[in-house]
């Protein structure tokens, strides 16, 4: 199995080898990729933070929530 540093090495010496012209659609896919991991991340982060939520107050949220939303709407439309 191929290591970490060892395919980011190779991936090094493959850009290394591509035209000037092309880098900058290089950037822009390495760009992506990132913008991509961190959008996951940043919804893994929310992992569990309902885990403790009050009967009570998680009753509320779902029991009322069309209402709420409804409500919320008429308010926006106004």
């Amino acid at each position: 199995m191929i290591i970490d540093t060892q395919i980011r090495s190779r991936i090094l010496r493959k850009i290394q080898r591509i035209p000037s012209n092309r880098l900058k659609e290089i950037d822009d896919f390495v760009s992506r990729l990132e913008s991509s991991t961190n959008k996951k991340e940043r919804n893994l982060s929310f992992a569990g933070s309902w885990k403790n939520i009050d009967d009570s107050a998680f009753e509320d949220l779902t029991d009322n929530l069309i209402e709420k939303r409804q409500r919320n709407k008429r308010r926006t439309n106004e």
